[in-house]
């Protein structure tokens, strides 16, 4: 039995974002291997979902019983994320603390703080430092997002030491890693977080969906604007922020038949996404978009031709388009039988994803 130690910070430690279902599926992953799994954490988590990953057997949440407080660094940065200096000597705590009494075979890092309070630690243990941000891959990519250009340049040093490895979604992140100065790359894919994502559903359909919070970098004024166009059902899987939003960009913009899902998981989430026609994909800023993975197995999903994110997956199962066109294309994507889709390879294809996603963690 091998112990690996999961480092992810309370703020990503959510059901609906990228990271957090990375969480599940890692998870469930390794207990599926009959491994043992510590998910560490800088402060007490602050909701369920890391408890009931308890459930699984051999998986354990470990975390700063006394951290600092981030009251000071949110007053400062209430404008843009920078360095949470706070959160990286919390993460190192408790690190310190673990490895004291435990050994590890390999540590995955998710959250960037988490990479500067284990870099300089004199440990035999393989630290994956594993990439979620845009950033991360395009470090000179004149786009905004959140985070303070320091955040960036900061983090982006721990991404270029010569003893610890750099894991990442595809080939194509892999080479711009090594174009960017990466030493060590995996390519280390996420397995599906919902399995029953993996199954064929002939229910009725409808609607067309966008997945993601409301920020710059996944577009939802052109899933308002496109929506509009359409006149189609619209179905939004967000968090609690973004849904207040939602419903009043719906409201400006004369949209009554929608309906929102916030923060869901499980059967639930996957029930919902299956229930959806199509999918409108119109992120812009994104490094390896999940939300892809977990719909186009199930549905025709039109994008936008003003990202590059799409060349990591086969363009036989995806609609590119521009948002002047995009309402044409998916009304057309909306009038494809489901069946069809089916049979064309669409969910094949997603299992042929995951199981190779298992299949490169379970041999390195």
């Amino acid at each position: 039995m091998k112990k690996i130690a999961f480092l992810i910070s309370d703020q990503h430690l959510i059901p609906h974002g990228g990271i957090g279902s990375f969480c599940k599926s890692f998870s469930e992953m390794v207990k599926e291997s009959n491994n043992e799994l510590h998910i560490v954490v800088d402060k007490k988590p602050s909701n369920n979902f890391a408890y009931d990953l308890t459930d699984l057997e051999n998986v354990f949440v470990k975390y700063n019983d006394k951290p600092l407080s981030y009251a000071t660094h949110q007053k400062i940065f209430m404008y843009g994320e920078s360095v949470n200096y706070e959160k990286i000597i919390n993460f190192q705590q408790v690190i310190l603390e673990l490895l004291e009494v435990h050994t590890y075979d390999y540590i995955v890092v998710n959250s960037q703080e988490a990479f500067a309070a284990i870099a300089t630690l004199d440990t035999k243990t393989k630290v994956i430092l594993y990439t979620h941000l845009y950033k991360q891959i395009y470090p000179d990519a004149n786009v905004h997002d959140v985070f303070l250009p320091a955040y960036h340049n900061f983090f982006g040093i721990f991404l270029k030491v010569d003893h610890m490895i750099v894991g990442t979604q595809s080939e194509r992140n892999k080479k711009k890693l090594l174009e960017n100065g990466s030493i060590h790359v995996e390519v280390l894919p996420m397995p599906m977080s919902e399995r029953t994502l993996l199954t064929e559903n002939f229910e009725e359909r409808s609607g067309v969906l966008f997945i993601g919070r409301w920020e710059a970098g996944k577009n939802p004024e052109a899933y308002i604007k496109v929506m509009k166009e359409t006149g189609l059902p619209c179905k939004v899987m967000t968090n609690a922020n973004g849904a207040k939003k939602f419903e009043k960009a719906f409201s400006d913009a004369g949209i009554t038949d929608y309906e929102i899902r916030t923060g869901i998981t499980g059967k639930e989430k996957s029930d919902f996404i299956k229930s959806c026609q199509v999918s409108f994909n119109c992120s812009l800023i994104e490094n390896y978009p999940f939300a892809f993975v977990e719909c186009v197995g199930h549905m025709p999903v039109v994008v936008l031709d003003k990202q590059d994110w799409s060349d990591n997956f086969d363009l036989n199962f995806f609609v590119k388009t521009s948002v002047t066109n995009a309402s044409k294309a998916i009304k057309e994507a909306y009038a494809i039988d489901i069946n069809s889709r089916y049979s064309q390879g669409s969910l094949e294809y997603v299992k042929q994803l995951d199981k190779k996603a298992k299949a490169s963690w379970l041999k390195y």
